[in-house]
């Protein structure tokens, strides 16, 4: 069971970068295939401080391609994004207590799982502000 005094608070996320070139003028009646690759990073932060709070960072980078399924080795646009999740212990959380806790499987998909379907969402809309019908790409982990 989840200890409360344990339990972080996401307190920001943010789009650290976001590249795309695409390469199709019209992408319009065009049966695309979509890659995506998603490589995530957990990091936490002690504080310098007495008073300062525990931190936790999930960090995902994404990386995909679009291609003609007739054609896959010819893309017709690259997709790359960065986003970062920051996540901020209880002050009265024990430090070993959280160092423990964050080491676990359990608790980094916690983390993960609310940081990941925000950066796929957002992936998701640039995709469709560039054309692409991509309504169907997952947004969960």
């Amino acid at each position: 069971m989840d200890t409360p005094n344990l339990r972080p608070r996401l307190m920001s996320f943010r789009v650290l970068s976001f590249r795309a070139e695409n390469k199709l003028p019209n992408v319009i009646q065009t049966e695309i295939g979509f890659e995506m690759t998603p490589t995530i990073s957990l990091g936490l932060a002690l504080p310098a401080t007495p008073d300062g709070q525990i931190r936790g960072m999930v960090n995902i980078q994404m990386a995909g391609r679009a291609a003609p399924h007739n054609s896959p080795d010819e893309p017709l646009a690259d997709f790359s994004a960065s986003y970062e999740a920051l996540f901020v212990y209880p002050k009265e959380a024990p430090e070993a207590d959280v160092s423990a806790r964050f080491e676990s499987e359990t608790h980094q998909y916690m983390l993960v799982a609310q940081a990941f379907p925000l950066a796929s969402s957002h992936f998701q809309r640039e995709l469709m502000a560039m054309g692409f019908a991509v309504g169907n790409l997952p947004l969960g982990i």
